[in-house]
């Protein structure tokens, strides 16, 4: 009788919870690298279907990661918004890529970290980020062709704004926490 009434009052629980929270938790949970909370977040269908070691392994680099979130947002934004919990971009994606290239062009490699998205902040220190841009051939123009790219309007998909370059690649800016941080100058 006792986990009747435990499982009744799981599944009223779970009945009562915003879907947006489920989607928005499972997608958290995968940006703090906490995949055993994401992958207990899977349909049972899915967990039935595919081993928790390999979702795991596929899923512990952190680009195969970022890129997997980043469809996972962009297929919500496109065909379901309303499961994505996610303020409209504010505080113009440009501007972080403007904020970024004028901290490095001054040697201030710690603001420059600060506008970064966070795989690259875990992937850097400022010293390592002052230490690439300053032994990096053509640091200087490619921040001139980032500059360039985000005077012309980005296209934005779910919390990723995208300017294409000339040379191939893209300027990217990602929402974290509603605030823009820079991806990638590719």
């Amino acid at each position: 009788m006792r986990s009747l009434l435990v499982l009744l009052l799981s599944l009223a629980a779970c009945a009562t919870a915003p879907p947006s929270a489920s989607a928005e938790a499972y997608l958290a949970a995968l940006e703090r690298n906490d995949l055993g909370t994401a992958y207990s977040m899977t349909s049972s269908r899915f967990r039935q279907g595919t081993d928790r070691a390999a979702y795991e392994a596929r899923l512990t680099d952190p680009a195969a990661r970022e890129a997997h979130v980043a469809r996972a947002r962009a297929a919500l934004a496109e065909g379901a918004p309303e499961l994505l919990d996610v303020p409209p971009p504010s505080g113009q994606p440009a501007e972080a890529v403007q904020a970024l290239v004028k901290a490095a062009r001054a040697g201030d490699f710690g603001e420059a970290w600060r506008w970064l998205a966070a795989p690259e902040r875990t992937r850097y220190t400022p010293e390592r980020l002052a230490r690439d841009f300053q032994s990096a051939p053509g640091a200087g123009e490619r921040l001139s062709r980032a500059l360039a790219a985000v005077e012309r309007p980005g296209q934005t998909t779910g919390t990723e704004t995208r300017w294409a370059l000339p040379t191939g690649g893209a300027v990217r800016v990602v929402l974290e926490d509603g605030q823009p941080r820079v991806a990638a100058l590719e």
